[in-house]
């Protein structure tokens, strides 16, 4: 096999090129805006380099090979090469600069030794970091899957906190804008809840046994600001991890998940590992009528 070293370093400087022009240069500015509105795989397309160094060395290879080895080591250097040598080139150039002119992407804290450089950014520290990632874009994905199971959600590090429910009470009663979600079924519900939750269940129980409720979102969305504050409890603090993924995905800002939920966390033999709300001697309530209920709160969507 004779390998076109010629050819294959024109695919590569072509891939770099046409990736850099196409994702940086203000002459392609409206062409990124177009794409970006146009559909979601283009938007995709210029937000990845990834995807667009592929789609670009594709038919470069397909024009240069000769033969299909070479076509496969085009494709992979083109495609693979390219996203590092750009990379490359974008270290250069913010490391570059001068200090005086880098700051934090977040907070603006004045460039120091020990910053965090991320997707071409400074970051001052991880807190920042992740204030940057949870303001990214990320394509809605349902929550379960067609089987009724749960969905694990992309969110990332310090995207809602952990409480426990001594804790979860005690934010509650300082801070009267602090609403706490109980997402366990109906039935559960009625059996007795942390006094003044609402209900609205993340899965139904019925005969078959629990099914996912497919307008869990829709309900919260509909009651609650982005910004609101919830505190999120189940029986156990499984289910309202699962919410609490869900809420954060969907754009809530401000969720806290309740360890231990109403009932405590146990282990495979059934010993409480984690006090719950009712063991912990907190105030609850029983019965599901009034404002509070579920049937109440989807009854105000469905008007």
């Amino acid at each position: 096999m004779n390998i076109q070293l010629q050819a294959l370093l024109a695919a590569v400087a072509f891939v770099t090129f046409s990736t850099r022009f196409l994702r940086r240069s203000n002459l392609t500015a409206g062409l990124r805006k177009w794409a970006t509105s146009f559909s979601p795989w283009t938007a995709k397309l210029f937000r990845c380099p990834h995807c667009l160094g592929f789609w670009l060395a594709l038919p470069c290879a397909g024009l240069l090979a000769i033969d299909w080895p070479n076509f496969a080591i085009m494709l992979l250097l083109g495609w693979r090469g390219s996203f590092h040598i750009n990379r490359l080139l974008n270290n250069l150039t913010v490391r570059g600069a001068k200090a005086s002119d880098r700051q934090c992407h977040v907070c603006d804290k004045p460039y120091q030794k020990g910053f965090l450089y991320r997707l071409n950014r400074d970051f001052c520290s991880y807190p920042c970091w992740f204030d940057h990632l949870k303001d990214q874009h990320r394509s809605a994905r349902p929550i379960f899957s067609p089987s009724g199971e749960f969905i694990r959600q992309e969110v990332y590090p310090m995207s809602f906190q952990n409480l426990s429910p001594n804790e979860a009470n005690e934010l509650r009663s300082n801070d009267s804008d602090t609403t706490y979600i109980d997402v366990r079924s109906m039935p559960e519900y009625e059996n007795g809840h942390p006094a003044g939750s609402l209900n609205i269940p993340v899965m139904h129980r019925e005969a078959m046994g629990m099914v996912p409720n497919p307008d869990f979102l829709r309900v919260l969305q509909s009651h609650f600001d982005l910004d609101a504050k919830l505190l999120i409890g189940c029986q156990s603090g499984a289910r309202s991890v699962r919410a609490s993924e869900a809420l954060i995905a969907a754009g809530f800002t401000n969720i806290t998940n309740v360890t231990g939920g109403y009932g405590g966390a146990r282990n495979q033999a059934g010993e409480v590992v984690e006090l719950g709300w009712m063991e912990s001697g907190l105030p609850v309530e029983y019965g599901a009528e009034g404002d509070t209920s579920y049937p109440a709160l989807v009854s105000v969507v469905n008007e």
